[in-house]
């Protein structure tokens, strides 16, 4: 399945350079991750788990799960956002004017 396929059945769709990993894990059963490609390698973003069981489809399931990652991806990066705003806001205000 490709990341077209996933959109035309119902999953967010990812900016540029990012993409889905739907993986096998060790004792759960399977993942959702987006990741976010790099020159060598990929990082990973966010992640959560696909509750199969919940599901009568494993389509819908995995694109539920894509659905909880991607907003999981935009809550981090609006706190990040804020906390970039923040850190250039950091230090002393001097009423005076810097005097």
């Amino acid at each position: 399945m490709s990341m077209a396929d996933l959109v035309a059945a119902g999953a967010p769709e990812l900016p540029e350079g990012y993409f889905y990993r739907v993986r096998q894990t060790l004792h759960v059963g399977y993942k959702v991750e987006i990741r976010e490609q790099r020159r060598f390698m990929s990082r990973l973003v966010a992640d959560t788990f696909v509750f199969e069981e919940r599901h009568s489809n494993m389509e819908s399931a995995v694109v539920k799960a894509c659905r909880y990652a991607a907003a999981t991806m935009r809550e981090r990066a609006l706190r990040e956002s804020k906390a970039a705003t923040l850190r250039a806001l950091a230090g002393d205000h001097d009423p005076k004017g810097g005097r």
